[in-house]
Order: C-alpha cells, then sequence, then structure tokens
C-alpha cells in the first residue's frame, strides 16, 4: 500500500508500521522520512518471509491540492520495491494513483480514492492488472489518543491483493501503538490476515525530515 495521503493518517501510521509510505503533509513544500522497521507488512501479509529488519524510505512534495512522492523498501528474497504516487484533493475526498515498481521483476499499478466518514478514514483501491488479473482492496483506520501523544491505531481491509484459503478476497487487520520520543517515530504493531492464517508482531522506529 504504499501511499496514503495526510486524510488517511489513521490507516498507517506514517508508514512505520511496515505497511508502507505515508505522504504526511501539512504545507506546500517537500518533505522526507526514513524508517526501520523489523518487518514489512502489506495488506497484512509479510513482504520479508524471513523476518528480517527492513529500511524504508521516501520523499513527498505538495503544492496546494497536488501531492506527489516516492517510497522504496528493501525485500529480504526480492530486492526492491520503489513506488511513484500522486494524487489530487477535492476538498475532503483526494483521488489518486500508485505504481508498484519491482525492479526486474512484475509491476503494477492501482488507482484509488479516500475520504473520511467521520472520525474514519477510508480508501478504496483498484488495479486493472494485477499480475495479469484484476484486483481491488478497501480498507478503513481510526485512530484515538490514550494519553499524551500515546496512540491507539485500529486498521482492516478487504479485497483480492491476496486470497483467503477458498480462493476468495481475504481479510486483514492491524493494532497498533504509537508516538513518538526523542524526535523519532515508534510504533508497535501486531496484524493477521486470513490470507496466510497467521499474525505478526513488529515494530518500527522512524524519522520524518
Amino acid at each position: 500500500m504504499k501511499s496514503i495521503n495526510k486524510s488517511l493518517l489513521a490507516v498507517a501510521v506514517a508508514g512505520t508500521l511496515g505497511m508502507g509510505s505515508v505522504s504526511v503533509m501539512a504545507a506546500d513544500g517537500v518533505t522526507g522520512n526514513v524508517a526501520l522497521v523489523s518487518n514489512y507488512m502489506w495488506r497484512g501479509v509479510t513482504q520479508s518471509p524471513t523476518d528480517q529488519p527492513t529500511m524504508q524510505g521516501g520523499m513527498d512534495y505538495s503544492k496546494g491540492d497536488f501531492s506527489f512522492g516516492t517510497w522504496g523498501s528493501s525485500l529480504d528474497t526480492a530486492g526492491t520495491e520503489i513506488d511513484f504516487y500522486g494524487a489530487y484533493s477535492f476538498g475532503p475526498v483526494s483521488v489518486g494513483a500508485i505504481y508498484y515498481y519491482y525492479p526486474g521483476a512484475t509491476s503494477f499499478y492501482e488507482a484509488n480514492v479516500s475520504g473520511n466518514a467521520g472520525p474514519v478514514a477510508l480508501k478504496a483501491s483498484y488495479s486493472p492488472d494485477y499480475f495479469g488479473t484484476t484486483e481491488y482492496y478497501v480498507e478503513a483506520g481510526y485512530s484515538m489518543e490514550m494519553s499524551k501523544g500515546v496512540n491507539l491505531d485500529l486498521h482492516a481491509g478487504y479485497g483480492t491483493s491476496y486470497l483467503d484459503t477458498s480462493g476468495n478476497a481475504a481479510l486483514d487487520y492491524s493494532l497498533g501503538v504509537s508516538g513518538s520520543a526523542g524526535g523519532l517515530g515508534l510504533a508497535a504493531v501486531y496484524a493477521y490476515s486470513n490470507s496466510t492464517e497467521e499474525g505478526k508482531a513488529f515494530v518500527s522506529v522512524s524519522k520524518s525530515m
């Protein structure tokens, strides 16, 4: 997943949940981010099968209602992932696209639309050519402050990015706690998908610039 605009910050905490990058832009200009995650998860499924720590980082640019960015992550058994994305906001609704590039391997793109329903952040993604088939994924996130500077982050997703053991769309969810200390973003997360029928806990440390 990788790009999520600022209206979807609740879906994943600044990308450091190991589920991809997040463009967090409070004003026009360029921002950057770097993170170390103990396991890279995407839509409830690990992208680091040997559970090795993974470096991730990206850069974003925003101007008015437009935002663009790129983000990358190492993949411990399959090289590198580099994402390119952009979005345009129509008030509370944002439309965008993301290209998932895997050097030397099959790549794909998704179109997406996102917005909020009260305190819940929503996003729907669709790809007409996801490794030779069509794909969709819908997700919702909610974040609440438990105490000063410490948040509880909830996320659920459903779609055909991965399939369950019966060949149907898979459901995933995650539960995380996030905060900051010494200028670093910190998060601890548990994620599960019925595609793999297993859950994994992981942690992350990040820095925004």
